[in-house]
């Protein structure tokens, strides 16, 4: 007489696990209050206006960086609560019509409209592109 084993895994029995979603409510408190935090320095910062730039100049800052992928600093013609804002610092990824497409360090993708833009200046390119360095095997 043979016994048959059989064994059930959770999910052969309909278990679906939620893997990291069971986390996102301990993490999500801690990930609202950095972001808070994040938001009320940047906003303590002041933001100086810098020099209006020609159309044209920008023009070519913004074409060394879509055919170079240099990194840019765009400072944006538009003050929000009496403030300039922040710089949008990233590469051009294409342009359509009256818009650029800037890719930002996360790799987020924002539309920018020419006629917003106030100044632009290149971005050390060492500071910008994370350096990745190659472990060296040990010798044993």
């Amino acid at each position: 007489m043979t016994q048959e084993i059989i064994r059930l895994s959770p999910d052969a029995l309909g278990y679906k696990d939620r893997g990291k979603m069971k986390w996102m409510g301990m993490m999500l408190s801690d990930h609202a209050e950095a972001l808070k935090k994040q938001t009320q320095a940047n906003q303590q910062k002041e933001v100086l206006p810098k020099k209006k730039m020609p159309l044209e100049d920008m023009g070519a800052f913004l074409h060394r960086s879509y055919t170079h992928k240099k990194p840019v600093a765009i400072q944006l013609d538009v003050i929000k609560d009496g403030r300039y804002m922040p710089d949008i610092e990233g590469f051009v990824i294409g342009y359509k019509e009256k818009n650029i497409f800037i890719k930002l360090k996360d790799h987020t993708i924002k539309a920018l409209q020419v006629e917003e833009l106030r100044h632009i200046e290149w971005i050390d390119a060492a500071q910008w592109f994370e350096k990745y360095e190659r472990q060296k095997p040990e010798m044993g």
